[in-house]
Protein backbone atom coordinates (compact mmCIF):
# COMPACT_ATOMS: atom_id res chain seq x y z
CA UNK A 1 0.00 0.00 0.00
CA UNK A 2 1.50 3.37 -0.99
CA UNK A 3 2.15 5.94 1.71
CA UNK A 4 -0.29 8.50 0.33
CA UNK A 5 -3.09 5.89 0.28
CA UNK A 6 -2.42 4.95 3.91
CA UNK A 7 -2.44 8.63 4.88
CA UNK A 8 -5.66 9.21 2.96
CA UNK A 9 -7.49 6.12 4.31
CA UNK A 10 -6.22 6.00 7.91
CA UNK A 11 -4.63 9.22 9.13
CA UNK A 12 -7.12 11.70 7.66
CA UNK A 13 -10.20 9.88 9.06
CA UNK A 14 -8.56 9.64 12.51
CA UNK A 15 -7.65 13.33 12.40
CA UNK A 16 -11.18 14.15 11.23
CA UNK A 17 -12.74 12.19 14.10
CA UNK A 18 -10.38 13.87 16.56
CA UNK A 19 -11.29 17.31 15.22
CA UNK A 20 -14.98 16.40 15.45
CA UNK A 21 -14.59 15.27 19.07
CA UNK A 22 -12.68 18.46 19.89
CA UNK A 23 -15.31 20.64 18.22
CA UNK A 24 -18.17 18.86 20.01
CA UNK A 25 -16.40 19.13 23.38
CA UNK A 26 -16.07 22.89 22.85
CA UNK A 27 -19.76 23.09 21.97
CA UNK A 28 -20.68 21.09 25.09
CA UNK A 29 -18.48 23.29 27.29
CA UNK A 30 -20.08 26.42 25.85
CA UNK A 31 -23.58 25.08 26.45
CA UNK A 32 -22.66 23.97 29.97
CA UNK A 33 -21.19 27.40 30.76
CA UNK A 34 -24.35 29.08 29.47
CA UNK A 35 -26.56 26.81 31.58
CA UNK A 36 -24.43 27.42 34.68
CA UNK A 37 -24.68 31.19 34.27
CA UNK A 38 -28.43 30.98 33.75
CA UNK A 39 -28.76 28.83 36.85
CA UNK A 40 -26.69 31.31 38.89
CA UNK A 41 -28.91 34.19 37.72
CA UNK A 42 -32.03 32.27 38.70
CA UNK A 43 -30.57 31.38 42.08
CA UNK A 44 -29.57 34.99 42.70
CA UNK A 45 -33.01 36.32 41.84
CA UNK A 46 -34.75 33.62 43.85
CA UNK A 47 -32.39 34.13 46.79
CA UNK A 48 -33.31 37.82 46.94
CA UNK A 49 -36.97 36.79 46.99
CA UNK A 50 -36.21 34.32 49.76
CA UNK A 51 -34.38 36.99 51.76
CA UNK A 52 -37.38 39.30 51.39
CA UNK A 53 -39.74 36.54 52.50
CA UNK A 54 -37.54 35.74 55.51
CA UNK A 55 -37.58 39.41 56.50
CA UNK A 56 -41.38 39.44 56.26
CA UNK A 57 -41.54 36.34 58.44
CA UNK A 58 -39.28 37.97 61.03
CA UNK A 59 -41.61 40.96 61.19
CA UNK A 60 -44.58 38.64 61.67
CA UNK A 61 -42.78 36.68 64.40
CA UNK A 62 -41.95 39.94 66.20
CA UNK A 63 -45.61 40.95 66.02
CA UNK A 64 -46.68 37.55 67.37
CA UNK A 65 -44.20 37.80 70.25
CA UNK A 66 -45.53 41.25 71.10
CA UNK A 67 -49.06 39.86 71.01
CA UNK A 68 -48.04 37.00 73.29
CA UNK A 69 -46.55 39.47 75.79
CA UNK A 70 -49.74 41.53 75.76
CA UNK A 71 -51.81 38.37 76.21
CA UNK A 72 -49.74 37.35 79.23
CA UNK A 73 -50.19 40.80 80.76
CA UNK A 74 -53.95 40.64 80.20
CA UNK A 75 -54.09 37.18 81.80
CA UNK A 76 -52.33 38.56 84.87
CA UNK A 77 -54.80 41.44 85.05
CA UNK A 78 -57.74 39.05 84.77
CA UNK A 79 -56.30 36.85 87.53
CA UNK A 80 -55.87 39.90 89.75
CA UNK A 81 -59.43 41.06 89.02
CA UNK A 82 -60.83 37.59 89.79
CA UNK A 83 -58.98 37.52 93.12
CA UNK A 84 -60.29 40.97 94.00
CA UNK A 85 -63.86 39.98 93.14
CA UNK A 86 -63.57 36.75 95.10
CA UNK A 87 -62.22 38.69 98.10
CA UNK A 88 -65.12 41.17 97.92
CA UNK A 89 -67.65 38.33 97.70
CA UNK A 90 -66.11 36.66 100.78
CA UNK A 91 -66.22 39.94 102.68
CA UNK A 92 -69.88 40.46 101.73
CA UNK A 93 -70.76 36.90 102.77
CA UNK A 94 -68.91 37.32 106.07
CA UNK A 95 -70.62 40.63 106.78
CA UNK A 96 -74.04 39.08 106.07
CA UNK A 97 -73.20 36.05 108.17
CA UNK A 98 -72.05 38.06 111.18
CA UNK A 99 -74.65 40.81 110.85
CA UNK A 100 -77.70 38.66 110.28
Amino acid sequence: MPDWLWIQNVVFPILGMGMGVLAMSLVYKTINRHLDRRHERQMTSSSSAVVHEIEDLRVRVDALELGAERLQELEERIDFTERMLAQQQRQQLESRGTGG
